[in-house]
Formats: C-alpha cells, structure tokens, sequence
C-alpha cells in the first residue's frame, strides 16, 4: 500500500515540461516545495543521476523555482527517454528510502553508491537490444 508520504514524494517530484527544443529540455517541478525537508540535502544528486543516461550532457538546477534545464544530444536521447528516467529515479529513489529505514544505514556516501548501482541496472538497453536485433535479422 502506498503511504501518504510517498504519495506527496511522488507529486512533488512529478516534472513538467516547460520547454522543449532538440537537445535542451526545461522541466519545472512545481510542487518541489512539498517535499520534506529530510529528502531536501540530496537535490544535489539530481545531476549525477540524470546524467546516467546516455546522452545527457549538462544539467542545471535551480532550486530556488524548482527547474532542471538538460542538454543532451538528440542523437542518443529524447525527451521521452528523460522523462522517463526521472520517473525511474523516482521509484528508485523511493525503494531505497523504505530500505534505509528498515535497515537504519544512514551513511550518505553508502546511500548514494547504492542508488547509483541501482540506476546503472535500471538504464535503458534499447541500443544494445536494437543491434542484437538486428544482428540476428541479418543472419536469416
């Protein structure tokens, strides 16, 4: 059963897209005030994690009115792609916290390798899938 903290997590960290041209993307999170101030000292790992997808270059965050501004290369990523990595780091980010706080680890640095561990799991295979594919498509 979701919990209504995870509930406001979730609607607080739901982004809207603000402007989209090739490879730039502006997303607002317009309820990022929502969020508890316990979940508020690691915003700063938000560039790390987005640019775990292949293709994103530069990501700028202003926190003072809750923007992300991402600059990736439109030949490996699309915005659909972003969007759905945020979503990704969301759930991830929301798994891990109810383990943190079953098994009460509270190291920052053990935190943020695991989140990254998971997320390298979690990237999107599409590439490698669509050669594989076609690999064995050229061989009949």
């Amino acid at each position: 059963m979701i919990s209504i903290h995870e509930s406001i997590l979730r609607c607080s960290l739901k982004p809207r897209v603000e402007s989209d041209l090739p490879g730039r993307l502006r997303m607002l999170f317009p309820r990022y005030t929502l969020l508890p101030d316990s979940a508020r000292p690691y915003l700063h790992y938000v560039e790390d994690v987005l640019k775990l997808l292949p293709g994103v270059q530069t990501v700028n965050i202003n926190t003072r009115i809750g923007t992300v501004l991402v600059f990736y290369d439109k030949s490996i990523c699309t915005t659909r792609q972003i969007l759905r990595w945020v979503d990704i780091v969301v759930d991830t980010g929301i798994e891990i916290a109810h383990e943190i706080e079953s098994a009460d680890a509270k190291d920052e640095s053990d935190i943020a390798s695991l989140v990254r561990q998971r997320l390298i799991l979690r990237l999107p295979q599409e590439r490698e899938s669509k050669s594989v594919t076609k690999r064995r498509s050229e061989k009949c």
